[in-house]
């Protein structure tokens, strides 16, 4: 929506600068995305939101300036009563409804007309929002759409034959041409206007070109409707054909706005292009359109906001935002004389329905930033709720095998009955979907590896490494009853060594606090090495209470020991013996390897006191003799 500030100054006097009111508008929810200086004038660029179809004119957005500054709206003085002088031939129109497709269709007739060029006046101002001036009608028709928010169609009347149009829904494939000489094949319940030899008019989006008002046009047809939200997004979108009249209908237009927006039209048209009334006011609805009214518990208000508004300011809220508030003492039994403020709420704001919705207002005009800060009350909850998951877990797994460089990748959950077949699984045994998209996404994979296998073949094409992890869900049972979905977590490698991947597994099971074997989890493939595993299992296995250790105010010591030993003895094995020799061993990890010889990394430390030489030597003396004595180990 694009404002500019002269033209908003004539319905409001605005006493603050250009920065501070879009600050101003800002906080009260019609955001200011832009101000710029353009022809000696400052523009408005404002984001409207959807429930607030009254922000898409220039009245509407007064409104909201006045209510800020406290002011009132200078609305434009009409004129006309829509009374055709006496003596005037009065000219037939017959309009053939459809309340589905336009809930109100108000609109009248002017004969004697002189289409030309607008006054300068008007092209300014259609120029300022960046519309094109084309001639005195169209121009006042889009003026005064965008001043007072309700879109107006002229017609061509002597073009609409027979004097007779129907409004109905599009079947589908109709052929329609539009004003700038463009055709349409219109999608299915468009709202579409015609007469009994054409359709004339895409509703509501576009005009047609064989009823446009031109400079031989005499007579026109000025109507004012109320179409279909609905009809008309679906048909704008069908079409990628969006206009400045969809935009405001598919929000919703003020319903009861159409009888001044219908004489605001005549006036300027009388007084632009002369001509005079030739028709009665044709108004057509099944119902009227009359403001509602909607309460306001004052008790109710302050345990929403959480903060007492006084009264009399509540009240002048809604009072500058044309509510009409009145004030009510409840005397009903067991309500201790409450109060409520009944609004009687006008036709253009469509988003006041309910008591929530004028809270809101008393809010956004109060100002958000004038609430009190307090930190949020409550109770730490002390049960998990159902179905809870920590997702600190698998942060770490990920963490981990990032860091031991590998890459995430996310893959399809399903897959087809080629891909079972290649991994050796029955297809009859896995769950298929019922209305599969393809026969490629079939089934829902009971495990990671097919996937996993397929990104390995398409990078180690271009990689010479690749590492690569997936932490998923996998899919159970080959019956909808039956059906169980758990996590797996896998991964695959074309450099890394069975020795290497087992280690990175040990790591992560001491790591999650499990003592499961790694190895029954690691597969030799052809060209490289994959592991899978039951996260679930992995998860449960893991023990829930952590033991803290307190950190030493005291310096560690630390030797690196080389034994020669015999290849068949496993690592984990010696490095186990040697902890359980003294508990002042705080680490043992496996520094080298090299043939028979291996080199381990030793770190001392106590909690109670600095360790001397002669107590580290006889703590590696005892290691010594029981790794000889359980591996035949000898020191290097």
């Amino acid at each position: 929506m694009i404002a500019p500030l002269s033209w908003l100054k004539e319905y409001i006097s605005i006493t603050i600068k250009p920065e501070e009111l879009g600050e101003k508008l800002t906080e009260i929810g019609l955001g200011t995305e832009r101000i710029r200086k353009e022809n000696n004038d400052v523009i408005f660029d404002l984001e409207i939101t959807p429930n607030r179809p009254d922000w898409l004119s220039m009245i509407g957005v007064a409104r909201e300036i006045a209510a800020i500054e406290k002011g009132k709206v200078a609305y434009p003085k009409l004129k006309t009563d829509l009374i055709p002088k006496k003596g005037v031939h009065l000219l037939p129109l017959t309009i053939h409804p459809d309340f589905f497709c336009s809930q109100r269709m108000t609109g009248i007739i002017i004969h004697h007309v002189s289409v030309k060029d607008s006054p300068e006046w008007l092209k300014k101002k259609l120029l300022s929002i960046g519309l094109r001036p084309i001639n005195n009608i169209v121009d006042i028709t889009n003026f005064v759409m965008w001043e007072l928010g309700n879109p107006i169609h002229a017609f061509d009347y002597e073009k609409i034959a027979g004097h007779e149009m129907w409004v109905k829904q599009a079947k589908g494939g109709e052929v329609f041409e539009s004003v700038d000489g463009i055709s349409y094949h219109l999608p299915k319940e468009a709202i579409i206007y015609e007469d009994s030899e054409k359709i004339f008019d895409l509703a509501g989006i576009k005009g047609g070109k064989n009823s446009g008002t031109y400079s031989d046009t005499k007579t026109v047809f000025i109507l004012v409707p109320v179409n279909n939200p609905v009809l008309i997004r679906r048909a704008s979108q069908a079409l990628s054909l969006r206009s400045d009249a969809s935009a405001i209908f598919e929000r919703a237009v003020n319903k009861g706005g159409t009888i001044d927006a219908l004489k605001r039209t005549v006036d300027l048209i009388l007084e632009l292009a002369g001509g005079e009334i030739a028709s009665h006011l044709i108004d057509l609805k099944e119902k009227e359109f009359i403001p509602w009214e909607v309460s306001l518990r004052l008790e109710r208000l302050a345990f929403v906001l959480g903060i007492k508004i006084p009264d009399k300011e509540v009240i002048d809220i809604l009072r500058r935002l044309h509510l009409a508030p009145t004030l009510h003492h409840s005397t009903a039994k067991g309500q201790d004389g409450n109060s409520i403020i009944m609004c009687t709420i006008p036709t253009y704001r469509n988003d006041l329905q309910i008591e929530e919705d004028l809270i809101e207002e008393v809010a956004r005009l109060y100002g958000y930033n004038n609430f009190p800060k307090t930190l949020p009350e409550g109770q730490i909850p002390t049960v998990k709720i159902p179905f809870y998951k920590n997702y600190r877990e698998d942060e770490k797994v990920k963490e981990f095998l990032v860091a031991a460089g590998f890459t995430e990748i996310y893959t399809y959950s399903l897959v087809s009955e080629k891909d079972l077949a290649e991994v050796g699984v029955n297809s009859e045994k896995v769950l298929r979907i019922d209305n599969p998209v393809s026969r490629d996404y079939e089934y829902l994979r009971p495990t990671l590896k097919i996937n996993l296998l397929k990104a390995f073949d398409q990078n180690k094409v271009h990689f010479d490494d690749i590492n690569l992890f997936e932490l998923g869900k996998v899919y159970c049972g080959s019956t909808a009853s039956a059906a169980n979905d758990i996590n797996h977590l896998a991964g695959i490698t074309l450099k890394k060594s069975y020795r290497e991947i087992k280690g990175v597994l040990e790591r992560l099971f001491k790591i999650l606090g499990s003592t499961k074997d790694p190895t029954k989890y690691i597969e030799i493939l052809e060209n490289g090495i994959y592991f899978e595993i039951s996260y679930m299992e992995l998860v449960k296995d893991v023990k829930q209470d952590t033991i803290f250790q307190p950190i030493s105010k005291y310096p560690p010591a630390s030797e690196d020991l080389t034994i020669a030993v015999s290849a068949k003895v496993k690592t984990g094995d010696i490095i186990t013996t040697i902890k359980k020799q003294n508990t002042l061993i705080a680490s043992v990890t496996l520094l080298d390897w090299y043939q028979n010889t291996r080199t381990f990394h030793i770190i001392y430390q106590s909690l109670q006191k600095n360790l001397t030489t002669e107590e580290v030597a006889n703590i590696r003396g005892k290691i010594l003799v029981e790794l000889k004595e359980k591996f035949e180990a000898k020191q290097k």
